[in-house]
């Protein structure tokens, strides 16, 4: 399953209060990050996210879990879509997002490392 550790970082709180939509277009790829939904216990989010590429819409959530000082960013298994390279960019973008908002943050584990480097400078 793709995935990417943050190390380094904050509280989801913090990412929740900075979040803003996310939505990066390329020729017919297009990538949304819409909502951000942050658990009660802080320690969870969800993010509704919908990656369009060929004209094929992919509506799934990104899930972010706190643990200590790292966030892994994953799918939420329920929502389980064709882990195509429009997924696999959306997943970046959240990673950059969280690197954006703790930029003394690094990117640990991730088996996402070259849509990492395209997206890094967000």
């Amino acid at each position: 399953m793709p995935h990417v550790v943050i190390e380094g970082a904050g509280e989801l709180q913090g990412l929740f209060q900075a979040f803003t939509p996310i939505i990066q277009r390329a020729g017919t790829e297009i990538l949304k990050v819409q909502e951000f939904y942050l658990a009660r216990s802080g320690r969870e989010a969800l993010l509704e996210s919908v990656a369009i590429e060929q004209g094929a819409a992919r509506n799934f959530f990104v899930q972010l879990k706190q643990h200590d000082t790292t966030i892994t960013v994953r799918l939420l298994p329920a929502t389980d879509p064709e882990k195509t390279t429009a997924v696999k960019k959306v997943m970046a973008l959240v990673a950059g997002f969280i690197r954006t908002i703790y930029p003394t943050s690094r990117y640990g584990k991730t088996n996402l490392q070259e849509y990492l480097e395209v997206t890094g400078s967000m």
